[in-house]
């Protein structure tokens, strides 16, 4: 039998989210739409099941997040069953990138205890199925340069000024 994922959307403007949860915690953050197609390039053979009260954690914390009232999400998250071991260690090491900062692909590289490609480091960041809550969008080309995200380079830019703003802004 297949898995179930719970889901919800929640409307930040510009973009209508959609998440998606397993009962051990958040698995895929994407836009309004996902539920047809790319969480299951993620996930293979899942069932879908509307759940708004199981996402009301996930949901509220993304509009604090959004409104500069929160900097760091404490909701379980589950990427278990993403990719490959490397891939994880990867995501890992990015919830630990601190608020309103930036480190390159590289510096991921080496700081991982199997050092690997930057390629490498690169193809685990984009492949990223919870966007925001791991905070892919503070990985940067060592040049300086935004680099790829899977909602455009526009939302990354706009994600990383808007974190800096509210550094800005309270400290």
């Amino acid at each position: 039998m297949a898995d179930i994922f719970y889901y919800d959307y929640v409307t930040i403007a510009p973009w209508t989210y959609f998440l998606a949860t397993t009962t051990a915690g958040l698995s895929y953050v994407g836009l309004e739409g996902d539920e047809a197609s790319p969480i299951f390039s993620y996930y293979p053979n899942r069932i879908l099941v509307h759940d708004p009260k199981r996402l009301e954690p996930y949901t509220t914390q993304l509009k604090e997040y959004f409104a500069g009232k929160r900097r760091k999400f404490d909701v379980d998250i589950d990427i278990s069953e993403f990719g490959t071991p490397f891939q994880r260690s990867v995501l890992k090491m990015i919830t630990k990138i601190p608020y309103g900062s930036t480190v390159s692909y590289g510096d991921i590289a080496s700081s991982l205890d199997s050092a690997r490609s930057v390629r490498a480091v690169a193809h685990a960041v984009a492949l990223n199925p919870v966007l925001i809550f791991i905070p892919c969008h503070r990985v940067v080309m060592s040049n300086g340069m935004i680099g790829g995200y899977r909602l455009g380079s526009k939302e990354k830019a706009r994600l990383i000024n808007l974190e800096k703003s509210y550094l800005h802004d309270n400290s």
